[in-house]
């Protein structure tokens, strides 16, 4: 038998067993060629993923599988944290070496499972204000717990924040930095629909620019669209020049919170994600 869980939030399969069970291909083509590899599967009525990335095949793929890798052992490594990984985290496991079988899977690639979890941010145009603020202060809470342990997760997007037993948890850290790291951004994979104006300029990212990429999630998600452009330069265009907040009536409230949080100068943009909370907290209803 293979035991779900050992202790809360990580997982304990058997890694020789995985090939065992019926691994369902979700890959995206252009990701195969790099050597990632995403499959489901099921176990004990239970959905779980498991993230392959073969080795000496992309450089960009590898480094951030790798880096993803290194923020998850550290919640197993340390000692106050092995009983109780952060909260925002999902039910994990790391496979340094996934043995092969049957030609699914090849020797020595390294693996992260992860728990199944819901997509948090669905369609929110029947919610009314009080449950959207609800909602929006489960979300900063979560990125707030990961920039109080000292991580940015420099690629914040609305498909990253899922829903798992009730809590609401961060996924894909491949970016992640620590805060203040001296790296530079075309060091990095960025997203232009994410990205804060001075990202265009090549800046460093910090905790301004995970509000900014979290402004742009709660902007397309409150609006119900997203938002669009031909190319990189027009990316750069919508973000340093253009982008100008226009809410549903019925959200009008909330446009003191996104001005802050989407301000095109640092220095206009709120600095941290308390006086984000402070500042949805005392919004008028």
């Amino acid at each position: 038998m293979i035991p779900r869980k050992k202790k809360q939030n990580l997982l304990q399969f058997n890694d020789e067993d995985i090939h065992r069970f019926n691994l369902i291909q979700k890959t995206k083509p252009k990701s195969l060629t790099f050597g990632r590899s995403l499959y489901t599967f099921e176990y004990q009525q239970q959905h779980y993923w498991l993230k392959t990335q073969a080795l000496n095949i992309n450089q960009s793929y590898e480094a951030g599988f790798l880096n993803e890798l290194a923020f998850y052992q550290q919640f197993v490594d340390q000692p106050n944290s092995s009983n109780n990984p952060p909260d925002f985290l999902l039910p994990f496991q790391m496979i340094a070496h996934l043995k092969s079988g049957e030609g699914q899977q090849e020797s020595g690639k390294p693996a992260l499972i992860l728990s199944h979890a819901e997509s948090l941010l669905g369609d929110c145009s029947g919610m009314s204000l009080n449950e959207i603020k609800k909602t929006l202060l489960k979300v900063l809470d979560v990125v707030d717990q990961l920039h109080q342990l000292g991580w940015i997760h420099a690629d914040l997007k609305r498909e990253h924040f899922v829903e798992y037993q009730q809590r609401v948890c961060l996924i894909d850290f491949e970016q992640v930095q620590k805060i203040n790291s001296p790296i530079k951004l075309q060091n990095l994979t960025a997203t232009p629909r994410y990205m804060a104006p001075e990202l265009f300029h090549v800046a460093e990212k910090n905790v301004q620019t995970d509000i900014y990429a979290l402004g742009i999630i709660f902007y397309e998600w409150l609006t119900g669209q997203r938002l669009t452009a031909e190319n990189y330069q027009d990316w750069a265009y919508l973000h340093c020049q253009r982008l100008s907040i226009e809410l549903p009536e019925h959200f009008a409230a909330l446009k003191n919170l996104l001005s802050g949080m989407l301000a095109k100068q640092k220095q206009r943009r709120f600095t941290n994600i308390y006086t984000i909370k402070q500042c949805l907290l005392t919004e008028n209803a």
